[in-house]
């Protein structure tokens, strides 16, 4: 059967209030999202692109496909139902109707049996490694972030997936940012695109609140300004510059207030990565280069004017040490604040958006601002533990065979999934505009996946996330240990 999820087993698993894994970003406590009104599918949807290969079309004499989910859903991700698995609840939304009408066309055309369900990041751990060890495979693929993938690969128990002929990542439906930054001496371990969903709430935003915007006299277009390239740190600073003030009248200034920019110490890291440097870059080779090393003066620049930012009195940064009396700071901080209309800015994951759509006053979606000007582009952070991968555990039997039925169910993921997802619940439902639809266009197309970032050897990645702006002699302390974890990686792999 497909493993299914009760409108009563997500109130229950609502209770379970649990923080992030990695970006210290808990997740909201919102009532549960309407679903939206199921449609027919149609399995005429649009074909597939010239340049994509399709996959060929073998029978597998009811072989059964088994897919383990990490369980976001305790988390209370609203409305997560798994990757490829379905909810078949009477009320279920149009992405499960889509879902389920691609698993069905992809059992009849391939004779196998698609089946899965859910277990605990630390399970599939085990699950994965007990697997490999012992040769005896329950599940084909899984479904987690990449803090557990980046572990699993570096204890040999993923497959590499550029060695499996009958996979073809060039394919549309396949993230080719992701395909391009997660390979590590060509391998590549994990990977995401239209057979995913969830990649795409672990996609870091700002938000802004319309109403307030409009209450405060700011007549500029937002939306413009994103696509005239002029969205940089040194104007979002200057927005936010003098905006925080005493709302309440108490004569202190603090999380009860109205602020300008509402955020938390993971996204330091999150604009230095939109500024165009990620942890690692790469050599001609595929290899990691630690870029702190090679652009130290660049990195801590840019660091500099972050945190000096996230230091002022502008700034609500929820976990900076200030609300340490909260045991959620998050919900009681930012989130709140920005729940009530008392915060103009607010930078989080996709995942939070949802939470908001109860809100009285109007919000609309920015990427994370440009750090340097004239630099090339926008890039968007996907976080390390709130977006899934599919990844192969290591000596899956009948490898090329399960590649086929994964391509299938990508390719027509991308036509019957990704537009009920994409279009309906990201653009129209939790969003109120035709230019937050342009936004998420932008965001999407601008992610950048952080294979250091994900691999965080010597615990890298904190060194980005401190309020301290003593940059020289931290990560002069952390460099030779993550440098030395970085390359036993690296041999390790180029060994298997």
């Amino acid at each position: 059967m497909k493993r299914i999820l009760t409108i009563a087993s997500l109130l229950l698993l609502a209770a379970c209030l649990l923080f992030s894994a990695c970006s210290g970003d808990p997740v909201s406590t919102s009532e549960p999202a309407q679903s939206a009104e199921p449609s027919e599918v149609s399995l005429e949807a649009s074909e597939p692109e010239s340049k994509d290969v399709v996959p060929e079309v073998k029978l597998l004499n009811g072989r059964p496909i088994n897919v383990l989910c990490t369980d976001w859903a305790s988390n209370i991700i609203e409305g997560y139902t798994g990757e490829i698995i379905y909810s078949t609840e009477e009320n279920s939304s149009a992405v499960d109707v889509a879902k389920k009408a691609v698993v069905d066309w992809v059992e009849s055309q391939y004779d196998v049996v698609i089946d899965g369900e859910f277990d605990t990041n630390v399970t599939i751990l085990n699950t994965v490694n007990q697997m490999v060890t012992s040769g005896t495979y329950t599940y084909d693929v899984i479904f987690t972030h990449a803090s557990n993938l980046t572990s699993l690969a570096m204890n040999g128990l993923l497959t590499d997936l550029n060695s499996v002929k009958n996979f073809h990542f060039e394919n549309s439906w396949w993230d080719q940012n992701a395909v391009k930054d997660l390979t590590l001496a060509n391998r590549l371990y994990f990977v995401c695109g239209d057979i995913n969903t969830y990649d795409n709430l672990g996609t870091w935003a700002v938000l802004f609140n319309k109403t307030l915007k409009e209450k405060s006299n700011i007549e500029e277009d937002f939306y413009q300004t994103v696509k005239d390239k002029k969205w940089t740190l040194d104007h979002f600073m200057e927005l936010c510059r003098g905006f925080t003030r005493d709302s309440n009248g108490d004569g202190t200034i603090d999380e009860s207030d109205t602020w300008g920019f509402g955020t938390e110490t993971y996204n330091i890291y999150a604009q230095n990565v939109a500024g165009g440097l990620m942890i690692t870059e790469k050599d001609p080779d595929d290899l990691p280069i630690l870029t702190v090393q090679n652009q130290s003066e660049l990195t801590f620049n840019m660091l500099q004017k972050t945190v000096d930012f996230y230091n002022s009195p502008d700034v609500l940064v929820a976990n900076g040490g200030k609300y340490t009396k909260y045991s959620n700071p998050w919900e009681e901080t930012v989130f709140k604040a920005f729940r009530e209309g008392r915060e103009l800015f607010y930078e989080c994951g996709m995942i939070h958006v949802a939470s908001f759509r109860s809100m009285d006053d109007d919000f609309g979606i920015l990427p994370i601002p440009m750090t340097r000007e004239g630099q090339d582009g926008y890039h968007t952070t996907v976080s390390t533990s709130n977006a899934s991968f599919m990844a192969i555990p290591y000596g899956t039997p009948d490898v090329e065979d399960l590649a086929l039925v994964l391509e299938a169910i990508s390719m027509k993921s991308q036509q019957l999934v990704t537009p009920e997802f994409y279009e309906i619940q990201l653009k129209y439902r939790d969003f109120r505009d035709n230019e937050s639809g342009e936004m998420l266009d932008l965001i999407f197309s601008t992610r950048s996946f952080d294979i250091g970032g994900m691999f965080n050897w010597g615990s890298i990645r904190e060194e980005y996330m401190k309020l301290d702006t003593n940059f020289t002699s931290r990560f002069e302390t952390i460099l030779g240990t993550a440098q030395k974890a970085m390359e036993t990686t690296i041999e390790d792999i180029q060994a298997s």
